[in-house]
């Protein structure tokens, strides 16, 4: 790498970086028409239009899983909320174990938490998937009878080793695609694998509203299930596309509503962003292989790689620090954050992603060397869609900088 830099910021000189990193989507203008019909119309909720046809949400569900080549899909207002469900459907119980991962984000304990059961938290490999070995034995270990697998910023397990252990205990499986839009294993879609997958519409992810979920399934009863543990009552699960009537007249009564929907508005902004998907991801898959081509070889930055058998969204990039001390990895991102490169390290500083801030999950948290060592230095970086192949040159030269600027270059 080369050894002269410019005189950064923290040394007097002024940032390079023009432009907002981490700007998230905007909306299209169909989306803004169609929120602003619902808004000047008064009809915000769901249930308010007098048919399926005549609704923004089940319009939108309906295309989502279309989309996604499934039976079902429910709109929620929020991932964690298609995830409460999914734990509901499973039956889950009080003191139940739930085996999960150890490298997440807190709202996936959270949810296990809600359900009044019992995270078995899971190690990740050096990719920062699940380990496929640990399942296994924490499955034997703890009993449990469910998995809940988050696809923790889009990294991917060995999907056919996790199958091999979801079949060998017959665990119900659920999956937090939260990070996982238009992801596959061997040209399968994740959120297919399960009986149960779950997608976030938080601003930052493939489609955005700022907030929101969806829950998809191929098994009718979960689908009943979902729509009237999300908030439908009497007979207003007529305004849901193919559901059987007969077993929605049976469970009616049954099931708790939790009001967890989604309303017209969210559904409004989201409904021209599944066409977009794809384009989007092409821009990602692009900007991530630039950027990897332009730092990977730096000696102080490690990028693992994903198994062949991934093709994956790269909305954002992630790699460990090597050969740096604590402090010089702190160093790192503050001086880079002054530089206009906002980073964080999951390891460090209260992370949220960090599986020892989790003060109300009681667990062997000491015995998780692994998830440790794999998030110690691990760096996140977002790379939303409106940046250019030049912000990201502009990227890789800042980083490559900071970094010689660290090491007394």
């Amino acid at each position: 790498m080369q050894s002269t830099r410019r005189k950064l910021v923290v040394e007097g000189g002024e940032s390079i970086v023009d432009f907002d990193i981490k700007a998230f989507k905007p909306i299209p203008q169909a989306g803004i028409d169609l929120a602003v019909q619902a808004m000047q119309a008064g009809v915000m909720y769901r249930y308010q239009p007098k048919t399926n046809v005549a609704s923004i949400t089940a319009n939108f569900e309906k295309a989502f899983a279309e989309h996604m080549g499934v039976k079902h899909a429910v709109g929620t207002n929020s991932c964690g909320s298609a995830m409460f469900i999914a734990l509901n459907i499973a039956d889950v119980q009080p003191g139940d174990k739930i085996l999960t991962n150890a490298f997440t984000f807190h709202a996936v304990p959270s949810v296990i938490e809600h359900a009044r059961a019992v995270p078995v938290l899971v190690e990740s490999n050096r990719e920062w998937g699940m380990d496929a070995e640990d399942l296994d034995r924490k499955a034997t270990e703890s009993g449990a009878k469910v998995l809940l697998m988050s696809y923790m910023r889009g990294h991917v397990p060995d999907m056919d080793a996790v199958m091999a252990v979801v079949k060998k205990h017959d665990l119900m499986f659920i999956e937090d695609c939260a990070h996982a839009y238009e992801t596959n294993w061997n040209g399968q879609r994740l959120g297919t694998f399960g009986e149960i997958g779950c997608f976030s519409t938080q601003s930052s992810k493939g489609l955005s509203a700022g907030e929101g979920g969806l829950f998809i399934t191929n098994n009718d009863e979960y689908a009943a299930k979902a729509v009237l543990y999300a908030g439908s009552y009497e007979r207003l699960w007529k305004k849901h596309f193919d559901l059987d009537h007969d077993m929605m007249n049976m469970l009616q009564n049954q099931i708790p509503g939790y009001s967890m929907r989604m309303q017209e508005v969210t559904a409004a902004m989201l409904t021209p962003q599944i066409a977009r998907l794809a384009e989007i991801k092409a821009v990602h898959v692009a900007n991530w292989n630039l950027l990897h081509s332009l730092i990977a070889d730096h000696p102080n930055i490690e990028i693992p790689p994903a198994l062949p058998q991934v093709d994956s969204f790269c909305d954002t990039m992630q790699f460990h620090l090597v050969g740096l001390s604590r402090e010089d990895a702190d160093r790192f991102i503050d001086v880079a954050k002054q530089e206009g490169v906002p980073m964080q390290i999951f390891g460090v500083d209260r992370n949220a992603r960090d599986f020892r801030q989790w003060e109300y999950v009681e667990a062997h948290k000491d015995e998780l060397k692994e998830t440790i060592a794999n998030i110690e230095f691990a760096v996140d970086l977002s790379l939303q869609p409106h940046l250019t192949q030049d912000n990201i040159r502009t990227l890789a030269q800042v980083l490559t900088e900071v970094l010689a600027y660290v090491n007394g270059e």
